[in-house]
């Protein structure tokens, strides 16, 4: 039974140990914009402002591991700037004049991220469109409560550091991600841009009284390019045998 074991053991590496390096590897990195905001269930929205897309920025790093010409691995390192806005609206009566005031709220969370996705291509040797899907596990590091009053005039914002222990924020986020984007490859490296969707699956708040939750949600938009670290063996060419000289 033992000798069994050590032998399938030995074989999955040799498997795994086969195709990573029969894999071809490129890295880069990547920026763009992350809209964000918030999902919440409808009883909860009854009770609260409309949240409203938030702009934040994305930028990371990025690796694909290519299994063949359509199918690939890619791993990423993000720093990802989440969150929502809402604001609130009143008329100020001042004789017979209705004044319009007013405050707008942008809750703005900056998350460290890890995708791992599956990535699938088509097309030809140059340019090629993809699709990816996989999971995400994420940290928020820090956050600000960015306010704006208006009266007449727009004050300056205030910015104000939340802190996640005193709100009983869940920092740490598991995520689904799914996207498109256009690939262009070139000699020893690729451009890329796509489009990708993340809803949370952690809750970052529980209402106890009303028992409602409210989850991670948001669309980016993002560009970069990667550079090819080799050619993979089965695309290096044979050498070639000259036939030697006759004397």
């Amino acid at each position: 039974m033992k000798t069994t074991k050590q032998i399938l053991f030995a074989a999955l590496i040799t498997l795994f140990g086969n195709t990573f390096i029969f894999a071809q590897v490129a890295i880069g990195l990547k920026a763009g914009a992350n809209f964000g905001n918030v999902h919440t269930t409808e009883a909860l929205s009854d009770l609260t402002p409309d949240f409203k897309y938030a702009t934040g920025a994305v930028a990371g790093a990025v690796a694909e591991i290519s299994f063949g010409k359509y199918f690939a691995v890619q791993p990423e390192l993000n720093w990802v700037q989440k969150g929502f806005r809402f604001s609130e609206s009143i008329d100020i009566p001042v004789g017979k004049i209705d004044i319009p005031a007013g405050v707008e709220a942008v809750i703005r969370t900056n998350y460290l991220e890890l995708p791992l996705l599956a990535k699938v291509k088509i097309g030809n040797d140059i340019v090629q469109g993809y699709a990816v899907l996989g999971p995400s596990v994420g940290y928020a590091m820090s956050g600000k409560l960015i306010t704006r009053t208006r009266f007449l005039f727009e004050f300056d914002p205030i910015r104000t550091d939340l802190n996640f222990d005193n709100l009983d924020y869940n920092r740490f986020e598991v995520a689904a991600v799914g996207g498109l984007g256009l690939q262009v490859n070139f000699n020893g490296g690729k451009w890329f841009a796509d489009a990708r969707y993340t809803q949370g699956l952690t809750e970052l708040y529980n209402f106890p009284i009303v028992n409602e939750q409210i989850k991670n949600r948001g669309i980016a938009l993002s560009t970069g390019i990667m550079i090819d670290l080799g050619d993979s063996p089965s695309k290096k060419k044979a050498a070639v045998r000259r036939p030697l000289a006759r004397r």
